[in-house]
């Protein structure tokens, strides 16, 4: 995420996991949502004035999800300075979108966009405008104006800022969406680099040796043996995670390029299910969804267990873990609304260790507009 970021989580999806390579379900993902200028405010004095208490209390009413009265104070901090600023309508525009206003949330940004000029805050505006139309197209079938509008945005977004991971993150989405496998699969790849670039992720690094992995060997679903032994002298993240979790679902495209970013010697991927009552519903949906990289079914949560990520019978998904070569845990991430941060940190992590070279240096996709 960019300085000045609030992090919002959309409301939930259904309950059917979405089909990622055909993009055909309702896309309800972490939305990390940006008040520009509010970033711009910190480096005026602090102004007791009612505008400056309105638009306190309305970023914080963002921040605890009463959209509704977000709104009202926005609203009131426009009145009393008796003109639009870009201030008033990035809070406005936010709490449209979180509210399901989406036309009223794009014009919110159009207002904006006449009244900045900075390029990272012009792109935070157009990836709103693209958030609101992605959210619009609403579930399977999609309306394929409203994703090409919404790709259309994100595109400017990435244009603007070549570092802003989740506008790669959505324009990937919203190409997927529209059956563009390819320019979607090449969008989650930029998403790598840009979170591996942008200066969010390098914050609390180096990531320090903590505990040693207890000692395992489990199979994967090639049947191929897998123990601490086996995974010495390379990075292992391990993705826990299961069909019925709905942020788990939406990080698996990234997670599929993540996987191919660097040579096996050096940094491997393994995706642990925790479906464990349904060992057929994993392989069903593995298929389906063409999981290619290294995965494992964790029978009772034996591995989940083996991290000590929660109490015995308890599960709280997703939970990423990082080791090193020398099986130490270096850092466990949960939740997916800091997953720029997280791939972010590991792709330093791993390149700071082999002096790195991924495969190829991850490449923005074709920055050509829709039709």
């Amino acid at each position: 995420m960019q300085p000045g970021t609030i992090a919002i989580v959309s409301k939930p999806p259904s309950a059917q996991p979405p089909r990622l390579r055909c993009a055909t379900a309702r896309l309800s993902v972490v939305c990390w949502l940006v008040l520009c200028s509010f970033a711009l405010a910190q480096n005026i004095p602090d102004q007791h004035d009612a505008v400056d208490e309105e638009v306190k209390t309305g970023t914080l009413l963002l921040q605890q999800g009463d959209y509704q009265n977000a709104k009202a104070h926005f609203e009131r901090a426009q009145n009393l300075e008796g003109k639009l600023t870009a201030q008033t309508s990035a809070g406005l525009c936010l709490a449209e979108l979180q509210m399901g206003n989406y036309e009223t949330s794009r014009k919110m940004a159009e207002v904006e966009l006449q009244l900045i000029s900075n390029p990272h805050a012009r792109a935070q505006a157009y990836y709103m405008i693209g958030s609101a139309w992605l959210r619009e197209a609403g579930d399977s079938p999609a309306d394929r104006e409203k994703l090409q509008a919404a790709e259309k945005s994100f595109r400017e977004a990435v244009e603007l800022d070549p570092l802003y991971d989740l506008a790669f993150f959505n324009l990937g989405y919203a190409l997927l969406r529209q059956d563009k496998l390819d320019e979607g699969d090449a969008a989650f790849h930029a998403f790598i680099g840009a979170a591996a670039e942008n200066p969010e992720s390098a914050k609390g690094l180096p990531l320090a040796p903590k505990t040693r992995v207890a000692a395992f060997t489990v199979a994967d679903s090639a049947s191929h043996a897998l123990s601490t032994e086996s995974l010495h002298g390379r990075f292992v993240l391990f993705d826990f995670w299961a069909t019925w979790c709905p942020p788990c679902i939406r990080a698996l495209p990234a997670m599929r390029q993540l996987a191919q970013f660097f040579p096996e010697k050096e940094f491997l991927l393994i995706s642990v299910n925790e479906d464990v009552d349904d060992q057929e519903r994993w392989r069903r949906f593995s298929r389906a969804h063409d999981v290619d990289w290294t995965q494992i079914w964790d029978e009772n949560s034996n591995l989940y267990h083996v991290f000590g990520l929660a109490p015995a019978s308890k599960l709280s998904l997703p939970r990423y873990v990082l080791v090193d070569g020398d099986g130490f845990v270096r850092h466990v991430y949960g939740g997916t609304d800091q997953l720029g941060v997280l791939v972010g940190q590991v792709v330093r992590t791993v390149r700071g260790s082999f002096n790195g070279q991924t495969k190829e240096e991850a490449k923005p996709p074709v920055t050509k507009k829709p039709d």
